[in-house]
């Protein structure tokens, strides 16, 4: 009788939801980065984590749920994470996503479920916005446009300085459906063509491009693999390289040791990892365009708890946070402005103003 009492009391337990560890948080979020390898993602994590306990400090419990594939590359397996994520009920998303155009079926999937997505990073397919510009409640990241115009601008600068007015260069591309690279890109080659229609109007010599449709695939070693035959056959014939992500321009800068080409052509990066970081230190790589990964992991959990919330996170109709791109030299490399970027230690030290919104 006892063994029959406590199966009925089981199976009203369980029927009532009233069993198992209490929930001792009001939101759970779902975090999801393009992948785990990149440093820039371990400082996204971080970010989000602070803006949990930040959160936590005002009375608001958040749950961070940290899933994202194991490489960049897997499309299916980042698309895996938000069903599974789905049907665990999250109370919303912080996606950036690997693609622009896959990832907008789930997306629309999780908002069926009512459960809202911020991007950060890297956004969604800018045809698929404009026709259901409700489809996600913000996009919090870095100006990369805006980042590609910079590396430009600061390459350019470089060889001028050292007597080249008419330089030649390589745009080292990352992969296709990759929002966020193809913005660096963009910004990279509009402000090199614009220079060149300058020189030409004025009758002078002009930039070269030796190759501006080359991709580096998702890891170094690829990025290794697809730069080496190139740097190799054109070795003599290249001044500058720009690489648009952290594995990209770390396999351009083992391709150039390993031809003893490194300080002889000028490398300018996108994102920070210690090997990178170093590298500038040694002056192989001149410069690294930089991200905050660590406010834009802040920001996009932030900016979804004050949606749940109720809050306007969009006053004016203002969809975009941007969280800047900054330039990183031998010259400000130990700045405590620069170190805060990417240094875990100077990260936690950090003062976050977060953005306040009414309802």
């Amino acid at each position: 009788m006892t063994s029959r009492t406590t199966l009925f009391a089981l199976a009203a337990c369980l029927a009532l939801g009233g069993c198992g560890p209490k929930k001792n948080y009001k939101y759970r979020i779902a975090v999801i980065p393009k992948g785990l390898t990149h440093e820039h993602w371990q400082s996204v994590h971080r970010g989000a984590d602070r803006a949990a306990a930040d959160l936590a400090e005002k009375g608001l419990k958040v749950e961070i749920i940290w899933q994202g594939p194991q490489t960049e590359s897997d499309a299916l397996e980042q698309i895996g994470i938000i069903d599974r994520n789905i049907g665990r009920k999250v109370s919303g998303f912080v996606l950036a996503p690997q693609d622009s155009k896959q990832m907008v079926k789930p997306v629309e999937l999780a908002r069926a479920d009512g459960i809202p997505t911020v991007i950060i990073d890297s956004n969604l397919d800018k045809d698929e916005l404009a026709k259901d510009p409700g489809l996600t409640v913000k996009y919090v990241a870095t100006d990369n446009y805006n980042g590609g115009k910079l590396a430009a601008e600061h390459l350019l600068r470089v060889l001028e300085q050292a007597g080249n007015l008419a330089p030649r260069v390589v745009l080292f591309r990352y992969a296709v459906g990759s929002e966020s690279t193809e913005q660096r890109e963009k910004g990279f080659e509009d402000e090199v063509n614009r220079r060149i229609a300058e020189q030409k109007a004025r009758g002078e010599p002009t930039i070269t491009w030796v190759s501006n449709d080359k991709y580096a695939g998702a890891t170094r070693d690829t990025a290794q693999r697809e730069a080496s035959p190139l740097i190799s056959q054109f070795r003599d014939q290249i001044d500058g390289i720009f690489a648009v992500n952290e594995s990209s321009a770390s396999g351009v800068v083992e391709s150039l040791r390993s031809l003893g080409l490194n300080k002889k052509i000028v490398l300018v990066g996108f994102d920070s990892s210690g090997p990178l970081l170093q590298a500038v230190r040694d002056g192989d790589v001149e410069a690294l365009i930089v991200q905050d990964p660590y406010r834009m992991g802040y920001l996009g959990v932030w900016e979804l708890v004050q949606h749940l919330e109720g809050k306007d996170v969009t006053p004016g109709g203002q969809k975009v946070e941007s969280t800047g791109e900054y330039v990183v030299t031998r010259e400000n490399l130990d700045a405590p402005a620069t170190r805060e970027l990417f240094d875990p230690e100077a990260q936690a030290k950090r003062t976050l103003k977060a953005p306040e919104y009414g309802k």
